[in-house]
């Protein structure tokens, strides 16, 4: 069968009028009006409809040998009952990129042009274009790759794929291989490759390489077999197909290589026999499948690559952005690269985890890195906290403090000028025998070195009550009795030596904020929200925002900044509440406190879940895996 037409009915796809004109001009296109029209007059071709449209038209036409691609609607139920019908050659999401829409258009008008009689290369083209759309839809690289490999090789009847990929400076690196009949495999590396390989040239010229034994390459060919990987492996490289993968610019953007042809694809090769008499030439036919894989994969290699360097991109853009933020504070800097590891180590454990309570929970790919972003910007709101509260480390701040220490020089000082003061008018008078005179003076001396050594130990209980605690106590009677102590000053009146501010500051029980300053600390929880829900989030992380809003509330409600009941806080919340406190807790760069030993921030944690303030599972599990121990760089 050839192509009369190619007809395109256009969709709501934004992308579809561009992608159409990458390869519509070698096409005849025509637009049919409506379902019926359509139906009636197109028995060959291409059709692009919606899964609605593909319903009305294989209901009025179900003998129809147009091969039709679905844009897949929102109905999910409707389109998965036209996946599986022999019509349907691709598919594709209503915000599928211009490429996806290339590339199921490409394969479907190759599949038509071809005689559908020949059953065999009819399914060879259905699996192409069945690997195709589990390619388009793969984003991870690594996992690509071996996608890439298995299903080349299963295609081609090859023993062993080798895959590459080329920069935007045209260097070429090997990333993976696979061999069946040694059973080996690389890990997913990235190791440069010469540029007199097979590889190198096929990177260079664009071109296809089939060669029937590699170790009777001619010394004239432009590129060399290098047997190291035989050796290491025992094995016999003989046929070897290399074709480039390339992008819809037709750039080269990597390399696939294919070795020792088998008829049997189950059959292994050991012997010398085996390479010998079981080892073919890569034929015409073969090839022709390979290069159709090469098409789809060359695509999707580029849209795997893409997306993972934005993936880069992003995550180096919040990185440096936690970076910029932590800079106002350089205290707490690590603080938020800690809580996202131990978040994301406690996430990885709660899907390990036997315990009944957490067994429906499990974190996908991208819930992972969601939950990972969520905890490196937790924090992020802080930008909007004034920075004199932002890095306050005392109960007072420091001028606050030099102030007091120049009234208590200044008490000192005035006491001890109404001291002498009184020893002149007692000279003066003369109304006291010189004896007396001398024991009088004696008692004020003395009164004045017991009120100066009084003050200097008040001043030290001041200096001990401005540095804040972790725990909650009580101000001591000694401040107490400071502050209700008075000196005269030169004019005789009577002075206050704390004043009602400093005194209240001074009593915190625990930290270094009064009330006024945690409510503009605890604020950065909601300025992180109004920040991150300004961010036009993928559906896959959709949640962020709303992960790091809860990660300072409380099971019992007691939390901030909505004071959430336990039913309403997401599991990744509470996750990121325990490594949260934990770091703070153990954190070795904050002046206002000593950091505590593990074992007494484990305590803390498990006083806090004994009270129902955090999730007392996830503090166990916290603890078995032991998820609060960094991994050393």
């Amino acid at each position: 069968m050839s192509v009369h037409n190619a007809i395109i009915w256009l969709s709501s796809n934004k992308n579809l009028p561009a992608a159409l004109g990458d390869v519509m001009a070698a096409v005849s296109i025509n637009t049919f009006a409506s379902i019926d029209d359509l139906a009636s007059n197109a028995n060959h071709g291409v059709a692009l409809l919606t899964a609605v449209q593909v319903s009305s038209l294989l209901q009025l036409n179900p003998a129809t040998e147009l091969r039709i691609i679905i844009e897949l609607q929102d109905n999910e139920e409707l389109t998965t009952q036209f996946l599986n019908k022999p019509a349907i050659s691709g598919a594709f999401a209503k915000d599928s990129p211009r490429e996806a829409v290339v590339t199921a258009f490409k394969s479907a008008l190759d599949l038509a042009r071809r005689d559908t009689s020949h059953t065999s290369t009819a399914d060879t083209l259905e699996k192409i274009l069945e690997i195709g759309r589990a390619l388009a839809s793969e984003k991870d690289l690594d996992t690509l790759f071996d996608l890439i490999l298995t299903q080349a090789r299963h295609l081609t009847g090859a023993d062993g794929s080798s895959i590459y990929t080329r920069d935007s400076e045209g260097k070429l690196y090997f990333r993976l291989f696979q061999n069946a009949s040694t059973q080996a495999t690389s890990s997913a590396q990235m190791t440069l490759v010469g540029d007199y390989s097979i590889a190198g040239y096929i990177a260079r010229s664009g071109e296809i390489v089939n060669v029937d034994d590699a170790y009777e390459i001619p010394e004239d060919a432009p590129y060399k077999f290098n047997p190291a990987s035989d050796k290491s492996l025992n094995y016999r490289t003989r046929s070897i197909l290399t074709l480039p993968l390339t992008n819809k610019t037709d750039e080269v953007v990597g390399v696939l290589q294919l070795i020792n042809r088998k008829l049997d694809f189950d059959q292994r090769l050991s012997s010398k026999e085996d390479f010998e008499k079981k080892v073919f030439p890569f034929g015409s036919g073969t090839i022709e499948i390979a290069k159709a894989l090469a098409g789809q994969a060359g695509v999707a290699l580029e849209n795997s690559i893409l997306h993972e360097d934005i993936e880069k991109l992003f995550e180096g853009f919040i990185r440096a952005s936690v970076q910029a933020i932590e800079a106002r504070d350089p205290t707490t800097a690590g603080h938020s690269f800690r809580v996202a590891e131990f978040t994301e180590r406690l996430g990885k454990a709660v899907d390990r985890s036997d315990l009944q309570s957490v067994k429906g929970i499990q974190f996908s790919r991208d819930q992972m890195r969601e939950i990972r972003y969520a905890a490196l910007l937790h924090d992020f709101g802080k930008v909007g906290v004034r920075e004199n509260v932002l890095v306050k480390a005392n109960k007072l701040y420091e001028h606050e403090l030099k102030y007091i220490e120049q009234r208590f020089q200044y008490a000192r000082s005035s006491i001890g000028r109404h001291a002498y003061r009184e020893i002149l008018d007692l000279y003066e008078a003369s109304e006291l025998s010189a004896d007396e005179l001398k024991g009088r003076r004696l008692e004020i001396e003395q009164m004045l070195t017991q009120e100066d050594s009084k003050l200097k130990h008040f001043l030290d209980v001041v200096l001990t009550a401005n540095r804040p605690t972790v725990s909650h106590e009580s101000a001591s009677e000694e401040l107490k009795t400071i502050r209700q102590y008075h000196f005269p000053d030169n004019a005789g009146d009577s002075v206050e030596l704390l004043k009602e501010f400093e005194f209240t500051n001074l009593s915190l029980s625990k930290g270094s904020l009064s009330p006024e300053e945690r409510e503009q600390i605890e604020s950065h929880v909601s300025h992180t929200f109004e920040f991150l829900r300004l961010i036009p989030w993928t559906r896959n992380l959709a949640a962020l925002p709303y992960i790091a809003f809860a990660h300072h509330e409380k099971l019992d409600g007691t939390g901030y900044p909505r004071g959430l009941p336990a039913e309403e806080i997401p599991v990744q919340s509470r996750i990121m509440t325990i490594a949260d406190i934990y770091d703070a807790l153990t954190a070795p760069d904050r002046p206002y406190k000593n950091a505590l030993p593990m074992d007494r921030a484990l305590d803390i944690l498990a006083e806090e879940a004994g009270a129902g303030k955090i999730d007392t599972d996830l503090y166990r599990i916290f603890i078995d895996a032991k998820a609060f121990t960094l991994i050393e760089a």
